[in-house]
């Protein structure tokens, strides 16, 4: 899921209709991201911190791939966390796995900007209908 829609609310909602859904958050943004999560500036480099909640059905995790950076995942596909200690960065499976279907979100994102021209500086947007 692209980034302005992932909310806690917007994939509990998914999940009471049978749905799952990974996506990055906006911690600036989103008012549902614990303040333990939104600062990297004290975590080590390539740590993870998870915090699940409802029932362990969603999962959000903060890792640390660079100095004062910090990557919010909010899923409710996953339910335990596993690290990768075999690779330099440590990163979570979640994360590989969120990056294996994001070509499909920055594809759709182009293709929206393709539909949307500019006249007289003035923005128009050509209705787009994804269907599976």
């Amino acid at each position: 899921m692209d980034r302005y829609f992932t909310s806690y609310s917007t994939v509990q909602h998914l999940l009471q209709h049978g749905l799952t859904t990974i996506g990055t958050v906006f911690a600036h943004v989103c008012r549902d991201v614990l303040a333990c999560l939104r600062k990297a500036a004290q975590r080590d480099l390539y740590s993870t911190l998870a915090v699940y909640e409802h029932n362990r059905k969603i999962t959000m995790i903060n890792y640390v791939p660079r100095k004062n950076s910090n990557i919010l995942l909010l899923t409710s596909c996953h339910t335990k966390l596993k690290v990768n200690n075999q690779q330099d960065f440590k990163r979570p499976d979640i994360i590989t796995y969120y990056n294996l279907g994001n070509g499909g979100v920055d594809s759709m994102d182009a293709r929206i900007e393709d539909f949307c021209y500019k006249k007289d500086k003035q923005v128009h947007h050509a209705d787009v209908v994804f269907h599976c």
